[in-house]
């Protein structure tokens, strides 16, 4: 949805190669992009990420690209280059963060994974500059998200909170959040990402019940979604059927909920809810007692009220 509230749907045509935008309510076609490379990836952005418009990430063999298909030069412009850490990589995951100040994200971060099954799922995070200064944040993790804290003002430069899940040497997973930085060289004005203090972490209590997975074209991994929104984090692990919900507004991580599903779950996301102070969970979860794979779509309420 854009400024003047129209709805768009974008379709990507696998064998032609080509990206097709629809204007819903006048059922056409707005534009269309003919791809000239592989597309490894691709996802709808929030208009935040890049001047408050529809945009789209489109990433290739060669990086990852900014298409905004309204423009009167809908061309897709590069934002961040591969690297040797990410080449060849299956892309699992991409969110964007921060803010340049300008309606301009300063950070992506990236998960992936070699191609064959059961790889380790790494994440690294890029700076969207110039440079595309690349920070590993783990090489082996359950999954990871960033974080904008709600009290966060608006029209300044601002870098995200990564939040992760991890295994510790225990085999118990962690939830991490920790604060990203970035430092300018003064000899060459290099500039480099990095890892900040640790804002806040928890040990998750995992049931050991795990409900088999369905046959999916995009795979299973990550093991866990993690989804951030108006200060509070959700951490769906996939397998156990299970959600954890965390209010962090006031700087500390505080348990609101642990909800048993009793259902794999296929894709969790976020939305504001009805209410101030309101948050709605929305999980696509595989139906296990029919043989028809079914899917059924559930919604959970947060609030700190």
């Amino acid at each position: 949805m854009d400024d003047t509230e129209s709805e768009y749907m974008c379709c990507f045509l696998a064998k032609e190669k080509r990206m097709v935008v629809f204007e819903l309510a006048l059922k056409a076609v707005v534009v269309e992009l003919q791809m000239k490379t592989k597309l490894n990836f691709w996802r709808y952005l929030p208009p935040e990420a890049d001047g408050g418009v529809l945009t789209f990430m489109l990433i290739t063999p060669i990086g990852g690209f900014h298409w905004k298909p309204l423009d009167d030069s809908p061309r897709p412009i590069q934002m961040w280059k591969r690297g040797s850490e990410l080449e060849a990589k299956k892309i699992l995951a991409y969110e964007e963060g921060g803010s340049n100040g300008r309606l301009r994200s300063t950070v992506a971060l990236v998960l992936a994974s070699e191609s064959t099954s059961d790889a380790a799922v790494e994440a690294y995070c890029i700076s969207l500059d110039t440079e595309s200064s690349r920070l590993c944040i783990s090489t082996n993790l359950l999954g990871a998200a960033l974080y904008r804290h709600p009290d966060q003002p608006g029209g300044v430069h601002f870098l995200p909170y990564v939040v992760y899940v991890f295994e510790d040497e225990s085999s118990q997973a962690q939830l991490c959040i920790q604060e990203l930085s970035i430092s300018t060289d003064d000899a060459s004005n290099d500039k480099t990402l990095s890892l900040g203090e640790i804002a806040g972490s928890v040990h998750l209590d995992i049931d050991t019940t795990c409900y088999d997975a369905p046959t999916l074209s995009i795979g299973t991994s990550p093991k866990t979604l993690c989804c951030c929104l108006d200060g509070f984090i959700v951490v769906a692990m996939r397998a156990a059927g299970l959600i954890f919900a965390y209010d962090f507004s006031a700087g500390d991580l505080s348990l609101i909920g642990r909800i048993t599903l009793d259902h794999f779950i296929v894709d969790a996301a976020m939305r504001y809810g009805n209410k101030v102070s309101e948050v709605e969970v929305v999980v696509l979860i595989c139906e296990t007692n029919d043989m028809t794979l079914d899917g059924r779509i559930a919604t959970i309420t947060l609030s700190r009220d």
